[in-house]
């Protein structure tokens, strides 16, 4: 069977939930448009991002891109609050900063400007069997709770677990590939932070998930190599 796009998945907000859309088109920087458009900034100038602030994984997000509304809501609560991007910005900060208990401010940038590495990590890519496969280390974690610690972009099914390996030499030079009409150079395995060793509606640490995840995966590396040499 040939590999097909499962999900698209773009996060309008930087660190906050993602929204999954049926196509995609790609940003003048290298980006899926609207994913990373905004993120949330301290009164430093600093993200306030899952990796620095356990309260991001409490905050739920929706974002209605035709209408350019966002809404937000603690995860205990029961009611959005729903905001215009244009309208109402100033109420928007408001109500981050009552939810972080200090000064914080909603920024836009259009062009990729708040990717961990802008340019050259517009979209990660990571299969559905992967994700299956980490979720099994790790006592049967459910897959939408895997998809949601690893937040790619592009999900691609139809293929083996760590298929996505293939799509960079861990060389200079790039490996091309293409998705619709869109062509992207796999350049290297994407760095993960902290984020994914924490639940992402809880924040609850699992203890040990890098030590667990890399030694897993490297015995899975091991044996898919010997498998390719027999």
């Amino acid at each position: 069977m040939a590999p097909v796009v499962k999900y698209i998945t773009v996060y309008p907000v930087k660190s906050l939930d993602g929204v999954t859309v049926q196509k995609a088109q790609i940003g003048t920087g290298g980006s899926l448009i609207h994913d990373r458009e905004y993120a949330i900034f301290d009164a430093d100038g600093k993200y306030v991002n899952g990796k620095k602030n356990a309260l991001v994984h409490l905050l739920r997000s929706q974002v209605d891109f035709e209408n350019q509304i966002i809404s937000f809501k603690h995860e205990m609560a029961s009611a959005w609050n729903q905001f215009r991007f244009a309208e109402d910005k100033t109420t928007i900060n408001e109500f981050l900063s009552g939810f972080f208990g200090m000064p914080v401010s909603l920024q836009q940038h259009t062009d990729g400007g708040f990717l961990d590495v802008p340019v050259k990590s517009g979209v990660t890519v990571l299969s559905t069997a992967s994700l299956k496969q980490v979720g099994n280390w790790f006592s049967d974690m459910p897959l939408e709770e895997t998809r949601k610690r690893f937040r790619a972009t592009i999900e691609i099914d139809n293929v083996p677990a760590f298929w996505e390996d293939h799509l960079f030499n861990g060389e200079e030079s790039a490996i091309e590939f293409k998705i619709g009409d869109a062509t992207f150079l796999g350049l290297a395995p994407r760095a993960r932070c902290v984020v994914p060793t924490r639940h992402p509606q809880t924040g609850d640490l699992i203890h040990g998930f890098q030590k667990t995840f890399v030694t897993k995966k490297r015995s899975q590396t091991s044996r898919l190599v010997e498998s390719e040499r027999i």
